[in-house]
């Protein structure tokens, strides 16, 4: 709120009142994510996931590798 607005003793419109629910709403649903993630273990083992992308499933032997 604006300097004015306080000394002239302006209440808060009401667009304000919907942007703060709004943004309490996000808050919330940030917070039951978060708490989610917790709960189900998503936060375990950080470091294993960046060497999934590297496995391709199953693994070719060497003999049935390239031919020349």
């Amino acid at each position: 709120m604006c300097p004015n607005c306080i000394l002239n003793q302006v209440g808060i419109s009401p667009g304000l009142y919907v942007a703060f629910g709004v943004c309490a709403i996000f808050f919330v649903v940030g917070i039951a994510a978060m708490w989610w993630a917790f709960r189900n273990g998503e936060f375990e083992d950080m470091e294993e996931v960046k060497y999934e992308m590297m496995t391709d499933g199953e693994a070719i032997p060497a003999s049935q590798g390239q031919s020349s």
